[in-house]
């Protein structure tokens, strides 16, 4: 491990049959112009080529495991046990930094906080996604997971992602780290990578976190929140009540 200076950089990426779209993402890594970077990929099980692609980047991969796993969030899972670094960042295997330069540019200062996050840019769009959050925001909308850099100390303050969520466990860790005042998150105005929406976290839907997450809100932050979400949340039933009733004479 490097001087405190310049920390290591863990990045994890999970692959489940993604020829098409892994090169890029590993490349992306790869040409970043920060030096102390470690690279671990971990392929459930590809069948498709993937596999090929990977063994031929294999020197440059600091670690390479493929085996089945029980989906994305046990892969990041091991991931974390597997890592050296003082920051851990994941990034999908249909996504890529935005430029050469974002590790350089963020880790060339020091930082207080546990957990860093910025923006990324939605797909083959040019929507930012998605500035500053609050816990209020965190109701509704959850941090982009590839605009996000946790500090090792966070998964020994919360732990690892819950296997129960499927395609939103990291929504549930980003509530708890926002209510953690030691890991006391803070936002970087900068765009950190270009997020692919054609991943299965954008196509499809976790019904476990969407059924848990007004109990979530009430866990995590606290009655009043739960109370304060819970009422925004029949006003607007009721708007759209009024405006079906009114719209329909």
């Amino acid at each position: 491990m490097q001087s405190h200076e310049y920390p290591l950089i863990t990045i994890v990426t999970a692959v489940l049959n993604n020829k098409n779209t892994i090169e890029d993402t590993i490349i992306s890594v790869l040409k970043q112009n920060y030096q102390n970077i470690e690279y671990i990929i971990l392929d459930g099980g590809s069948t498709d080529g993937t596999l090929d692609i990977l063994y031929s980047y294999k020197k440059q991969i600091n670690c390479l495991v493929s085996e089945p796993d029980r989906g994305v969030y046990d892969a990041f899972n091991k991931g974390i046990d597997l890592a050296h670094g003082d920051w851990i960042y994941f990034l999908g295997a249909d996504d890529k930094f935005v430029d050469q330069n974002v590790l350089s540019d963020i880790f060339s200062k020091n930082y207080k906080s546990k957990m860093i996050y910025g923006n990324v840019i939605w797909g083959d769009t040019e929507t930012i996604y998605d500035g500053k959050f609050t816990k209020v925001k965190l109701y509704y909308h959850n941090i982009c997971q590839q605009a996000i850099f946790y500090h090792r100390d966070v998964f020994r303050i919360i732990g690892k992602f819950e296997l129960k969520y499927k395609l939103l466990a990291d929504w549930v860790f980003n509530m708890r780290a926002f209510n953690s005042i030691i890991i006391a998150p803070i936002y970087l105005d900068k765009v950190i990578a270009i997020y692919s929406t054609d991943g299965i976290s954008f196509t499809s839907s976790d019904t476990v976190f969407t059924k848990e997450r007004q109990y979530l809100i009430k866990e995590i932050f606290g009655l009043c929140h739960y109370i304060y979400f819970k009422y925004f949340y029949w006003l607007h039933i009721a708007s759209k009540l009024i405006y079906k009733q009114t719209n329909s004479h």
